[in-house]
């Protein structure tokens, strides 16, 4: 076989690169969480939780059904101390996830938000 037509075979049978995950920070503070991007694409999504706080905090998700009440896995980034930045790649459906820092009393004082997936 001719170098070229080796080459073209190759290019034709080569696995599809994996799409590039969209990438968005969550800035924790006392007692807010900012999102850099309100909406992402569905599929892989490469989370940044960055702590601007004096406490620790982290990161949970979870998506939500019409109605509005959490369905399905909660997806965790743990604790991250102040100063510090913690990051994880999830695979997010379309639809409404709810963002809340766990630590007690943090979403109740307004650690929340809301993140948008569609395409």
């Amino acid at each position: 076989m001719k170098p070229l037509a080796l080459l073209a075979a190759l290019a034709f049978t080569a696995p599809a690169a994996a799409a590039p995950a969209d990438r968005m920070l969550v800035t924790a503070d006392e007692w807010h969480l900012v999102l850099s991007r309100q909406a992402v694409s569905p599929g892989r999504v490469q989370l940044q939780l960055h702590n601007a706080g004096e406490d620790g905090h982290d990161l949970a998700a979870r998506r939500l059904d019409r109605r509005g009440h959490g369905s399905g896995r909660t997806l965790r980034i743990g604790e991250v101390a102040p100063g510090g930045l913690a990051e994880a790649t999830w695979r997010l459906r379309r639809g409404r996830y709810r963002l809340w820092c766990t630590l007690r009393g943090h979403k109740r004082a307004g650690m929340r938000a809301t993140l948008r997936v569609r395409r």
